[in-house]
């Protein structure tokens, strides 16, 4: 049943609408899943339905976690981590989150995180951190906050502090 016309949709007109949602932007098979449950389709139909979207193309899970990734990392500047805890968040399997993941290239990825940091640090030396002063010590209070930054965004352990050593 539809929430906005209380109607019964039939299954052309289900199809069709379901069909301008993944049009819209890629989606994942759970969001898809939502949406048909969110529009009153029965719970005997929703795999079919999902089986003709793969079929025609509407519905691609690789295709979905690959613009996932490129996404959030270029818009959001989130880390390989964080991505693949949103992706698993969503039951989207390891072999597709690795070969996603793969989407990002590792040069921009340090880039990224380089000025990431930079911008960070830029902004830990303006302020004042309690009674101690900004050193380039991997030890004191400013890189332990940068480290802490960054692993929030989701970038790895190693790679953060590798860079950080690398910037001081």
């Amino acid at each position: 049943m539809d929430k906005r016309t209380k109607k019964n949709l039939s299954d052309e007109a289900i199809l069709l609408r379901i069909r301008k949602y993944c049009a819209l932007r890629e989606r994942s098979t759970k969001e898809v899943r939502k949406k048909l449950t969110e529009i009153g389709v029965l719970e005997d139909k929703i795999p079919v339905v999902i089986q003709k979207l793969q079929h025609e193309g509407f519905l691609n899970e690789q295709r979905y976690v690959s613009a996932y990734a490129r996404g959030k990392f270029r818009n959001k500047k989130w880390g390989k981590r964080k991505i693949e805890m949103e992706l698993k968040k969503q039951g989207i399997g390891e072999d597709m989150l690795e070969k996603g993941l793969l989407e990002i290239e590792n040069e921009d990825y340090l880039q990224a995180l380089d000025r990431l940091l930079l911008k960070k640090w830029k902004v830990i030396q303006s302020k004042p951190i309690g009674d101690t002063y900004i050193t380039d010590d991997i030890f004191s209070p400013a890189v332990q906050k940068l480290l802490n930054y960054a692993i929030q965004k989701g970038f790895e352990y190693e790679v953060v502090m590798e860079r950080i050593k690398k910037m001081l």
